[in-house]
Formats: structure tokens, sequence, C-alpha cells
């Protein structure tokens, strides 16, 4: 009898332990900032809340979300949002040149993954990412302005408007010397 009794109070203790664990996700904590009456992150949360903390320490979101980030207890992955991995937003084959593989995903893909309030806004006027204009000039879609017809264009862009918006890091280059992958150097025309 003392062995039914002590493999009793062994599963009871267990049961005792993964309870506390359970309750453990839906408790307050200075890491997650969970809302003790729901359980779940404040309204807020994201992205700059999430960002915050997961900057500080990744670490602290395995509790709920899983050792390897695919969900754990609460089932949310990382990968729900970020498309590369727990820390990276876009796919991770495009590295540092997001400004020229995200043309081939959104024609691949659609902008829907794009379109959300934690990333360039539900409808890409910008959010936790930068609206789609700032950089296509010729609206969501078109790099270089509506506008832009004929060969001459560009010139009489520059000459209204100033060299600003084509000589930066993901253009043409901040001193129009091109950029790796996206536009060329202006001295390959201009001499």
């Amino acid at each position: 009898m003392p062995q039914v009794r002590t493999a009793l109070t062994m599963i009871l203790l267990c049961l005792c332990v993964t309870a506390l664990f359970i309750a453990g996700c839906g408790e307050s904590t200075k890491q997650s900032t969970l809302s003790s009456d729901s359980g779940k992150h404040p309204s807020g949360w994201l992205p700059s809340g999430h960002k915050a903390a997961a900057t500080a320490n990744i670490v602290n979101c395995t509790e709920c979300h899983g050792a390897d980030y695919a969900g754990g207890k609460v089932n949310v992955a990382c990968t729900s949002c970020h498309m590369g991995n727990e820390r990276t937003i876009h796919p991770v084959a495009w590295g540092s040149f997001v400004y020229s593989e995200h043309g081939a995903y959104v024609k691949s893909n659609g902008t829907t993954s794009c379109a959300t309030s934690a990333c360039h806004g539900s409808t890409l006027s910008g959010a936790a990412g930068p609206s789609c204009t700032k950089c296509h000039l010729g609206g969501t879609h078109a790099i270089h302005p509506a506008s832009w017809t004929a060969a001459n264009s560009h010139g009489l862009y520059v000459q209204a408007n100033g060299p600003a918006s084509c000589t930066n890091i993901v253009c043409h280059g901040p001193q129009g010397q091109g950029v790796e992958r996206s536009g060329p150097a202006c001295t390959l025309c201009h001499r």
C-alpha cells in the first residue's frame, strides 16, 4: 500500500506543479505586461511594446510562445507576423536588401501581409514601417512619379524638385553614386 500512496502523492504533486506552470502565462509580469483580467498583452502592445520587451530579453517570451517561438502554450508563433524568424520581420533571404527584394515579393504575394497596423498600415500609408509612398513616388506600386512617360521626365523632375528624393541610400545613393540592386549612378548617363 505505501507504493500506491507514494505514486498518488507523486501524481498529485505533478498536477499541482503543472497547474502552477500553466497559470504563469496568465499573470502580469514586468517582462510581458500581461493583463491580469484577460491573461493577454494589453491593447497597444503591438508593435512598440512587444518590440521593446523582445529586444530587451526575447528569452522571456519562451515561457508562453515556446522555446522555438513556434507558438507554445498560447499557440501564437512569432512567424505569424515575422516572415523571417522570431527576430526578423522580413524574410531572412532579403538580408540588408529589403529595398530591392520587396518588389518581387509583392508581385508574387500581394500586399496583404504588409497592410497591417503593425507593419506598413492597413492602407499602406505607414505604421511601424514607412508608408509605401515615402519611396514610391508614383503610388504604392510605382517607384517613379506616374507622370514620367518620356525619357526626359526625370530631368524635369529633378529640376523642379531637386535631387533629394532621388539621392538617398536606397535609390540612387546619397551622392548619386548608385545603389547595389537598385538605382544606377547618375554618372552612368550624365558624365
